[in-house]
């Protein structure tokens, strides 16, 4: 005899209630033994309780489950089991999802808790076939239809339990995802936390108080998807630990590292970001105590927006006196840029690129027309020629120690802050400043262009 079942719990396959296939009927003596078993519950599940503990130790930590839970468990169990067979409770399982939920809450492995059921109907079946057998008015025959239904019955609990510790450990993710994410912005946006408030953050988010300390910014595509998927995991396989949270377009984390050493970690931003072709990933300095992470995530940040786009590319911030000075003031940083480049920043940004390329290169030479022409593949007259063209649209001669310093200043904000440069020029009549009165770039092979400015100042030293 079979009864169809309507499906109660969706989404779990071949477990009777649960799914809706043909499950055995209760037998005649499994329901007369279960009549004969209720008078007996607690005796059962003293008996029960106390072959699970000496089955499986974890259910004798009370630290693990506490005191009482297993107790109760097999009570809810034995007493919903006991019910359901008689027909005197509803078929939705609520004990075991009861149990499934409590034992994942409390950290029991998933696998200890199905073995806790195998023991529990292990000793249950054999109180039914002793009832059974005792009653002696049953045959072999209704003893296996017992037994069938029985374990049926056993499976149905199990899958029931498993799918709401399955339920219940995804929210207790969600639950410890949203957590650090609300310590991680707590650390990030709040430079007025006190000492204690910062160690008892960074407690929870199990990193050190102080030690290598880097801030990372990871711009990402579409909203919501992180830039750097799996870096928690990548990272802790280096033994380096970090806490991370999403925003909109930017993924922001803090790392401790086990040195002050970067190229791993930079290694390893760059792996995974294989996914974001077109991401940018800023890195700050190092720093020594959590404190200063908000200043860290803005440098993060500024080093990130000096990146040009294309491919995955990490830019660290370097915190040279210049850079420190820009990103202390961006704002004014960014109005000296305009002022001290003027019409050079309204030129075609190839055109810009190229000078301003040059102008750093010749800085990082010391001034050497032969060095920046080297690194360049260009002549040196060329480096001069392009030199000439900055006076002219600047007004200000490298060969000025003090206009010199002012270019290198400025050409710091340009590199740190992107919108420091105007918008691109749209093409055709009215382009007016973007336009050059000295022709090409390569100038006079010789050395001895002129410029057309009449605030142009003579060609840079021979070198």
């Amino acid at each position: 005899m079979a009864r169809h079942t309507v499906a109660r719990t969706p989404g779990v396959a071949g477990c009777g209630i649960l799914s809706g296939v043909f499950t055995p009927a209760p037998a005649p003596a499994l329901l007369a033994a279960a009549a004969a078993l209720r008078g007996r519950v607690p005796e059962l599940c003293a008996a029960i309780v106390a072959r699970i503990e000496q089955s499986l130790p974890l259910y004798r930590d009370t630290a693990t489950v506490e005191g009482g839970s297993l107790a109760e468990s097999v009570r809810q169990n034995v007493e919903y089991l006991l019910a359901s067979t008689l027909g005197d409770a509803p078929e939705d399982f609520s004990a075991s999802h009861n149990t499934g939920r409590r034992r994942a809450r409390q950290g029991v492995p998933m696998a200890e808790m199905l073995r806790s059921y195998r023991i529990g109907f292990a000793l249950f079946w054999e109180a039914v076939a002793e009832e059974v057998i005792a009653q002696g008015r049953w045959s072999e025959r209704d003893l296996t239809e017992t037994a069938t239904a029985l374990w049926w019955t056993a499976d149905e609990f199990s899958a029931a339990a498993t799918e709401a510790y399955r339920e219940a450990t995804a929210e207790l993710v969600e639950q410890r995802e949203r957590q650090r994410s609300a310590l991680v912005e707590a650390l990030i946006t709040s430079g007025g936390l006190d000492r204690g408030a910062v160690w008892e953050i960074a407690e929870k988010l199990g990193l050190p108080r102080a030690g290598s300390f880097v801030a990372v910014a990871a711009e990402g595509g579409e909203i919501g998807v992180e830039p750097l998927p799996g870096i928690v995991g990548r990272l802790r396989e280096l033994g380096i630990w970090s806490a991370w949270r999403l925003l909109p377009r930017l993924q922001v984390g803090i790392v401790s590292l086990p040195s002050a050493e970067l190229d791993p970690l930079v290694t390893a931003l760059e792996v995974a970001s294989d996914n974001n072709p077109a991401g940018r990933i800023g890195v700050s300095p190092v720093y020594p105590a959590l404190e200063g992470t908000p200043h860290a995530v803005y440098l993060a940040k500024i080093a990130l927006s000096s990146t040009g786009g294309g491919t995955p590319r990490v830019s660290r911030f370097a915190a040279t006196p210049l850079a420190t000075l820009v990103a202390a003031a961006p704002d004014a940083a960014a109005q000296i840029a305009r002022t001290v480049f003027g019409p050079l920043l309204a030129l075609p940004r190839d055109e810009q690129d190229l000078l301003l390329d040059t102008l750093g290169t010749w800085l990082e030479t010391g001034g050497s027309a032969r060095d920046t022409a080297a690194r360049m593949f260009c002549h040196a007259n060329t480096v001069r020629h392009r030199l000439r063209r900055i006076a002219e649209h600047t007004g200000r001669s490298v060969e000025d120690p003090a206009a010199a310093a002012e270019l290198s200043a400025a050409l710091a904000a340009v590199r740190l802050l992107p919108e420091a440069r105007w918008p691109e020029p749209s093409a055709g009549p009215g382009m007016g400043l973007g336009t050059l009165g000295t022709g090409s770039d390569t100038g006079p092979a010789t050395g001895s262009g002129t410029g057309s400015g009449s605030g142009a100042s003579p060609a840079p030293g021979t070198d």
